[in-house]
């Protein structure tokens, strides 16, 4: 006669055997020294240089290919150097220039500290700015959007409720 176990205990058994196994593991797991802090350094991974700032920076900068010097595209032709540098030629294009950098614009004698974005990504933002001149706190909403044919828009308010768009070509480098 054979002794044959009931499947119900069969089961029991193996299912108490992998319990006991993975608690072994974790035990064991738990026990592993980790390496040293001198060693976490020394395998830390090397930063590489990304063409935008580290996620948690990154909805508060203006995206990294619009950074830099832009002419409003009004002339009708190719920029040269000296349309983007007003000082060659008085005060003809202060008002044509903006400048950009990652935290906001500079645009005449006003400009804009990005305070809250509304949307973002590596192309465009829209942002509330910090415009405040001289005393009088003020803010306005700006969208910037780098198109594919590598200029510039920016829709600002108007002042009746509508926005304006101008479009900027990058100045020569």
């Amino acid at each position: 006669m054979t002794n044959l176990v009931s499947p119900r205990i069969a089961l029991l058994v193996a299912t108490l055997a992998l319990v006991a196994c993975n608690r072994a593991a974790d035990d064991a797991d738990a026990v592993q020294p980790g390496p040293s802090p001198s060693a976490q350094r020394s395998q830390a991974p090397v930063a590489q240089p990304t063409a935008e700032p580290a996620r948690q920076d990154f909805a508060r900068t203006m995206p990294s290919g619009m950074r830099g010097d832009w002419h409003k595209d009004d002339l009708g032709r190719a920029l040269q150097a000296q349309d983007c540098d007003p000082r060659l030629r008085g005060t003809i294009d202060w008002d044509r220039l903006i400048t950009v950098t990652d935290t906001g614009y500079s645009y005449f004698e006003t400009g804009g500290r990005i305070t809250t974005v509304h949307d973002r990504s590596d192309t465009a933002i829209d942002a509330t700015f910090d415009t405040t001149y001289a005393d009088d706190p003020t803010s306005e909403r700006r969208d910037f959007t780098l198109r594919p044919d590598g200029t510039m828009q920016v829709n600002a308010p108007a002042g009746d409720g509508r926005m304006a768009t101008t479009r900027y070509i990058r100045c020569p480098r």
